[in-house]
């Protein structure tokens, strides 16, 4: 599907005015993901170094929060004073987490030292133990588990995402359906779209030398199958739930028509989904976050907003239409007008493309920026600055530079920017 740049408000972050600051502090993992883009392993960072890139951040990046990651960030032995370090800087810490090792007792912990939210990664393609074979839809119940963990205990917000292959594309709506018979506790869901190299491409460094791309955890040695995209996954998602229509994005770095990030969030109950956030509402809450708290936003820090909400609807579209929703529902079921509205985030990422010229097609003002030696990388490419200092460009052995290039397509790397 076609979808309208000009209907939806491109994101003002850039390099050094972005919400989020994708903080890596561990590369050590306890399950290995298809398609993680982290290979290089080098352990713990050391809590003074962690410090340090914090401090980093808050001087050149202005983040709303900082998302740690990795690797598996629980993990790190000294994973509550990184997030009491990140709160004493009045920054919010996001723990990117498989979950695998977080336990209530660890929540309340993590919870005491300032945590604010969690995003999750779960899905059928990480061969966790017990789940390998299961589906997407099966893995719902895996989801629930940690979604009242986390409500349980209150007073933190919860993202889950999962990897997108073509494989997993047909069950994105059993997620989704999963997602929105709980609005009450997840805030939001992300989708990101596989992407990977393969050895019938060429990988060479900066220096134009030919360098062996096996060494890259996110090279295969085969696939045949057409990458799925950001639209698609938007278009199913809308099969799924016609209310959903998509407020906010972020282009890509080379190609004009790419949609890197593709945002919006539903408005709805328990009992019904209304309508979503529209662009003009989208807008405002980054102008006003900015304006009223210096940074731009992120995540939400509150699901439930109240029909409050609907106050946005005399110049936001699709609010108004929710609205319209939310009044036909409650003359036909009075009981919900006392039921409480909430707002969930919907995003859909498209990892990096690669053209045929070589280049990647990257996120423009890439949100999951990282630090490498005192610079800000791309995080899902950290590991080519790692073994072969700096980017490589990728070429197809059987095609010519000079080929047209395939929309949307190309080998390229998964990860969350």
């Amino acid at each position: 599907m076609t979808i309208d740049k000009r209907e939806l408000y491109r994101f003002p972050w850039s390099m050094n005015d972005n919400p989020i600051a994708w903080l890596e502090v561990s590369d050590i993992c306890n399950i290995h993901c298809e398609g993680c883009y982290r290979q290089f392993m080098t352990g713990h960072k050391s809590l003074d170094q962690i410090k340090e890139e914090v401090l980093f951040f808050k001087r050149w990046r202005n983040p709303d929060n900082v998302s740690l990651a990795g690797g598996e960030p629980l993990i790190h032995p000294q994973i509550l004073d990184i997030v009491a370090f990140i709160r004493q800087n009045k920054i919010k810490p996001i723990v990117l987490t498989n979950a695998l090792a977080l336990t209530p007792e660890l929540l309340r912990e993590l919870k005491k030292a300032g945590l604010a939210g969690f995003t999750i990664h779960i899905d059928s393609h990480q061969g966790r133990p017990g789940w390998v074979g299961k589906s997407e839809k099966e893995h719902n119940q895996l989801r629930q588990k940690y979604a009242d963990m986390i409500a349980e205990v209150g007073g933190l917000y919860v993202v889950f995402n999962s990897t997108v292959y073509p494989s997993t594309f047909q069950e994105i709506p059993d997620v989704a359906a999963w997602a929105q018979a709980n609005i009450d506790r997840v805030h939001g869901l992300v989708f990101i779209t596989y992407r990977t190299a393969t050895e019938s491409q060429v990988g060479t460094d900066i220096t134009k030398q030919e360098v062996d791309l096996t060494k890259l955890s996110y090279v295969r040695d085969k696939f045949d199958e057409r990458f799925v995209t950001s639209p698609e996954v938007y278009r199913i998602l809308q099969e799924h739930c016609p209310q959903l229509a998509a407020s906010g994005y972020l282009g890509g770095s080379i190609r004009h028509d790419s949609i890197k990030w593709l945002s919006g969030a539903l408005i709805g109950s328990r009992k019904a989904i209304y309508g979503s956030v529209g662009k003009k509402a989208m807008e405002a809450s980054q102008v006003f976050h900015h304006l009223f708290r210096g940074t731009y936003l992120a995540y939400m820090a509150q699901a439930r907003i109240g029909s409050k909400v609907f106050m946005a609807a005399p110049f936001d579209k699709e609010i108004k239409k929710a609205a319209r929703c939310w009044g036909r529902d409650v003359l036909r079921h009075p009981g919900r007008l006392f039921e409480t509205i909430y707002v969930q985030s919907i995003g859909i990422i498209q990892a990096p493309d690669v053209m045929p010229d070589g280049r990647a097609d990257m996120c423009d003002s890439c949100p999951d920026i990282t630090i490498h030696e005192g610079q800000f990388v791309n995080s899902c490419r950290l590991d080519e600055y790692r073994l072969f200092g700096g980017f490589l460009s990728l070429t197809d052995k059987q095609t010519s530079p000079d080929s047209p290039p395939h929309p949307q397509e190309g080998g390229g790397k998964t990860g969350e920017g």
